[in-house]
């Protein structure tokens, strides 16, 4: 019977079926890599904004404001008479027919409003759903958050503003137009506003505001001159200097953070520095900072976490001292002097108003203005931005204005990922990985370095760990073991690659971990004798006369390495708690935090390094092993026939013929390494420090993403951010491929003599 297929057809179809399965390998691979990039790829697009849309006339309006979906829009008039557009109802925030001569509109929806005879009234406006079957009605509503404050009628008071704190406590500010401050704090449990109000006496006053964590005051006073107060005692903080004559100026969420606008169009970001008074009790001098601090002498310094750094020094002794306030960041210019200033109310972003009717969309922490563009011909009066952030409202020339804001994720740019940041609270720029927090007013922080650094971390003491041995083993066993030991090492290193990750990484978080930090000052030791007893041991090997080394034939050499190490370690084990108790009264770590300041942690650097390393060595040995078998037997016999030793033919002869192999073994395992989640995720502690102290763990971007994705809302900042790392994961092994392919390629081209 006549075959379907003859040979030469047989031989083109596999090769067309081999063909098309590699392509299609490479478009599964690439369309992964380009999914990944897209996802990632609307962190770094700006804001974006929809049609602006007249609501009307709004003669007489002091503030305005929209409800979290922007579909009712408030306007609180001069008559003290809160308006709800679209619809005819209204409402009363003060009681009688006062006139109202200034109000503020603040975070969290909070309003405050003044009388021409020095009646204060602080509240908000409160929107809340009904249903009746399918149909939903909004209605809004003034809830008081104090009663109402009298301030003393024989002044003339011209501003406003006004403040709270999640427990209910207010301050309220408000001035006249010579300059007199008065500022009143409203005690939630006792109900009362204090009495009289503080007062302060200020060349003229054009602008006041008050923090969310009712901590600071921040004033223009008459030349235009930005000057911040603390509370209550009303003390004069320190204050960097500002370019300009400020004229707008407004503390955003949480309250650490400020920003302030010059009549040049500047806009500013100032946050508060904490600081610390360091004094040094001791006997010598001391260095803390990059300063040195004589005995008796003390110094205000930035309060950059140096608690932990002196933790280990009880005569430091640290006090705090008044913060100062820095201009940390200069955000790219409004084309028009900026009049208003409006605060989101859940992130660090803002939207402010010029003089020429332009609008800017600005994020404080990434420093960029993400939107710009006219709103309309003349100055805008007031700007206010939605609870949500998706939309603002705008009076100018009496007319109120609106427009819905896409802004999906302002806080991420290029220097927020990969550069030092300033950060509310922070002393100095930093690196921080820290996306979740404990209160409303947390800021993510995704700055990626501390994940990178952390994976390379674990890499390094993976590769220090696996790397020797891998690569002496292969060279060993390929060319000086006997032959009934190579049958029994390379199989057993081997099948050390079948070994889950999961099972390792739990291993070495639960049983290396605790018996490393029982016995740690035993482990050092050990690591540290077991090269000289190997030393030692070949040369004990070595003085044994050739004629008895020759006698016990090939692989005893092993044996003689074998008692040298477990001699070793028997002296050590014997030795080290007695050694211990003599040189550290019996406790290593306490010795390394308070004389080092190293703390040590159960799972740390050295953990994943071993157990890490364990996973690496079957990767690197089984290449650099078959790399170095590779190389022809001829060669080899021909340097023993000049006279060559078996060690000597290894390392000058089989390790540069064979070293493109051992280069890929070793780049495979730094691939291997990098891109490891379960060891690192159980075995690191998961702490994003950029520190290369062997005592302390690391999060690497693997684990970040295995940890993270769950919980991340899908689209949201978080999620992308993730799946950024995700990509630069493969750009990494992409690199450290392509580096191997090139490397070895140049290696085979110079040893290709041999």
């Amino acid at each position: 019977m006549k075959p379907l297929l003859t040979e030469p057809q047989k031989d083109r179809l596999a090769t067309l079926v081999i063909r098309a399965g590699g392509i299609l390998v490479i478009l599964v691979v690439v369309a992964i890599v380009v999914n990944i990039g897209l996802e990632a790829l609307p962190l770094f697009s700006g804001a974006s904004a929809g049609e602006l849309v007249a609501m009307g006339p709004a003669p007489g309006a002091l503030a305005v404001g929209t409800d979290p979906r922007r579909e009712l829009v408030w306007q609180l008039d001069r008559d003290g008479v809160v308006r709800i557009a679209p619809g005819d109802e209204a409402f009363s925030v003060i009681e009688g027919d006062a006139v109202l001569v200034a109000a503020d509109h603040e975070i969290h929806g909070l309003v405050s409003a003044l009388t021409a005879d020095g009646s204060v009234a602080v509240g908000a406006v409160r929107f809340s759903d009904s249903w009746t079957g399918d149909e939903r009605s909004t209605t809004a509503r003034w809830r008081a958050a104090a009663d109402s404050l009298e301030l003393p009628g024989e002044e003339t008071w011209v501003g406003v503003t006004a403040n709270a704190d999640p427990d209910g406590a207010v301050v309220a500010a408000a001035w006249t137009a010579e300059g007199r401050l008065a500022v009143a704090n409203w005690d939630a449990d006792d109900e009362s506003w204090s009495s009289p109000p503080a007062a302060l006496d200020l060349p003229g006053i054009a602008s006041v505001v008050v923090a969310e964590d009712l901590s600071s005051l921040a004033l223009i006073d008459g030349d235009g001159r930005l000057r911040i107060f603390d509370l209550p005692t009303l003390a004069e903080a320190e204050i960097g200097a500002v370019a300009a004559r400020t004229t707008a100026v407004r503390f955003l969420i949480g309250g650490g953070t400020l920003v302030a606008a010059g009549d040049d169009g500047s806009v500013n970001v100032i946050v508060e520095v904490p600081r610390v008074r360091v004094e040094n009790r001791g006997s010598s001098p001391l260095g803390l900072a990059g300063v040195s601090l004589a005995p008796g002498a003390a110094v205000v310094l930035p309060d950059d976490q140096l608690g932990q750094a002196v933790a280990s020094k009880p005569e430091i002794i640290l006090t705090p001292a008044a913060p100062v306030w820095t201009t940390i960041r200069r955000m790219p210019p409004m084309p028009a002097p900026v009049r208003v200033i409006a605060p989101s109310h859940r992130r660090r972003g803002l939207l402010v108003g010029a003089e020429d009717g332009s609008v800017g969309l600005y994020y404080s922490t990434s420093g960029r203005r993400l939107l710009l563009d006219s709103w309309a011909a003349e100055a805008i009066d007031f700007v206010a931005l939605s609870p949500k952030g998706d939309g603002a409202v705008v009076l100018a020339g009496e007319r109120l204005l609106g427009r819905f804001i896409d802004n999906p994720h302002p806080e991420i740019s290029f220097r927020t990922l990969f550069l030092p940041v300033w950060y509310e609270g922070y002393a100095a720029p930093k690196w921080v990985w820290q996306t979740t927090g404990g209160s409303d007013a947390f800021e993510p922080k995704m700055s990626l370095w501390p994940l990178i650094f952390g994976t390379l971390k674990a890499t390094l003491y993976a590769l220090l760990f696996s790397v020797p041995l891998a690569l002496m083993a292969a060279v060993y066993v390929s060319q000086l073991a006997p032959a009934w030991l190579q049958a029994v090492i390379k199989p057993t290193v081997e099948l050390m690659a079948a070994v889950p990750s999961v099972v390792v990484g739990f291993l070495a978080a639960l049983w290396l971990a605790p018996r490393l930090e029982a016995a740690l000052f035993t482990a050092l030791v050990t690591v540290i004798l077991l090269p000289l007893a190997v030393g030692a041991a070949l040369l004990v090997w070595r003085a044994v006369p050739a004629a008895v080394r020759r006698g016990a034939g090939p692989g005893w050499e092993l044996g003689a390495l074998l008692v040298g190490l477990v001699s070793i370690v028997a002296l050590v084990a014997a030795f080290a708690g007695p050694l211990e108790s003599w040189l550290f009264n019996g406790d290593f770590q306490r010795y390394l935090f308070t004389e080092w300041g190293l703390r040590f942690d159960q799972r740390n650097s050295i953990v994943v390094g071993l157990a890490l390393g364990f996973a690496v060595i079957p990767v690197i040995f089984t290449l650099a092993e078959d790399a170095c078998s590779a190389v022809p037997r001829s060669l080899v016999s021909a340097s023993r026939a000049l006279g060559a030793t078996r060690w000597q033919t290894a390392v000058r002869l089989v390790v540069p013929a064979a070293s493109p192999g051992l280069f890929a073994g070793v780049m495979l395992g730094l691939g291997r390494a990098v891109g490891e989640t379960m060891i690192v995720l159980m075995a690191a502690g998961n702490t994003p420090i950029l520190d290369l102290s062997p005592f302390n763990g690391m999060r690497t971007m693997s684990a970040a993403i295995a940890v993270e994705i769950p919980e991340a809302p899908v689209g949201g900042t978080l999620f992308r951010v993730l799946f950024l790392t995700g990509a630069l994961l493969f750009v990494f092994t992409f690199l450290i491929t392509t580096a191997a392919d090139l490397v070895g390629s140049f290696l085979r081209k110079k040893y290709a003599r041999f």
